[in-house]
């Protein structure tokens, strides 16, 4: 390393230009797609298994954050909006699909920052800090996967809830009662007071990154059309329903696929350290459906799985889990 990480500015880091190949890249004893710009039904083989895109079940046993071996910011418009500005450029537009999105039809990853962190409290003040700071890291890093792929950016709200405050949300998204939510009509990540104190214990920063990471996920989904295809696909299947509480699953699992990209692929950089991801990997394997709630979020061994698969490949092609078979969306 050349010097603390800490100390390091803030900043976009330059991805390099080039073709939209990638070699085969061995890590941890799994081996990485190659990275081609391909529709989601191609077949890739990871420790031998022959699988579709997404976690099938299959992990190293030691975590290796992609960091750099993560696939460059895609460079062509993937929703075939012209990346032209000027008044009569077309606005970036949503597109309502769930497997064959474009945004998972092409290998494409993250740009890759040096996020400087405030330190976490658990009070109002000082967790709104980190929370903003953090969400500006987000920003950074996902901004540019958006705007290169011709698909809508906007910040999401933060709203720190009051103790005891109840929600105005008129769609929020499955979580628990207590934890952070995202709300789709209003675009803002809401962290309800109780909520502060459970996401510091004993961390500094990794817990606060896993739970924010998911919630931000859901906002990428929003922004993108996601959410609203998804609404239609469940509403289609039967909301109460078996199929629909998979569709729920999916939309969760994904999200925590999108959360783990950005841990992983940035790992290394200002901020997000060995430790960090260590805390955020712990947190994460506390996550998923408790029991005797109904099955909207995934199994505790399926949040870690689509999470540690986001963060090992750092790829959006790799978080399609719509397009994954039912067995691993559990």
């Amino acid at each position: 390393m050349s010097g603390p990480w800490w100390r390091r500015p803030r900043r976009l880091i330059a991805l390099a230009a080039g073709a939209a190949v990638v070699g085969l890249v061995l890590a941890a004893g799994v081996m990485r797609p190659v990275h081609r710009a391909e529709p989601p039904t191609e077949l890739r083989a990871a420790r031998g298994v022959t699988a579709g895109p997404g976690f099938a079940g299959v992990l190293g046993e030691a975590g290796r954050p992609a960091g750099d071996d993560a696939p460059p910011v895609a460079e062509l418009p993937l929703a075939g909006v012209p990346l032209r500005a000027g008044p009569d450029a077309p606005d970036p537009r949503p597109v309502f699909a769930l497997a064959d999105h474009p945004l998972l039809a092409r290998h494409a990853g993250l740009a890759r920052i040096g996020c400087e962190l405030p330190p976490w409290h658990d009070e109002p003040r000082g967790a709104e800090a980190f929370l903003r700071t953090a969400l500006d890291c987000l920003d950074d890093s996902w901004s540019v996967t958006l705007r290169n792929a011709g698909l809508p950016f906007r910040p999401p709200r933060l709203e720190l809830r009051a103790a005891g405050a109840r929600t105005t949300c008129p769609d929020r998204l499955p979580g628990p009662a207590d934890g952070p939510f995202y709300c789709p009509a209003e675009e803002s990540i809401v962290v309800p007071a109780e909520a502060l104190r459970p996401l510091g214990a004993g961390s500094a920063r990794g817990a606060q990154l896993a739970a924010l990471g998911h919630q931000y996920g859901h906002h990428v989904q929003q922004l993108v059309g996601m959410v609203r295809a998804y609404t239609d696909a469940r509403t289609a299947a039967g909301w109460g329903s078996e199929r629909g509480l998979e569709q729920s699953r999916r939309l969760e699992l994904q999200a925590w696929c999108f959360a783990g990209m950005f841990l992983g692929t940035n790992h290394g950089r200002g901020d997000i350290d060995r430790r960090t991801w260590e805390e955020a990997a712990t947190a994460v394997r506390a996550s998923g459906d408790r029991p005797g709630d109904p099955r909207l979020l995934g199994s505790q061994e399926s949040v870690w799985g689509w999470w540690r698969w986001g963060s090992d490949t750092g790829d959006t092609w790799e978080c399609n889990s719509w397009y994954a078979a039912a067995a691993h969306i559990g």
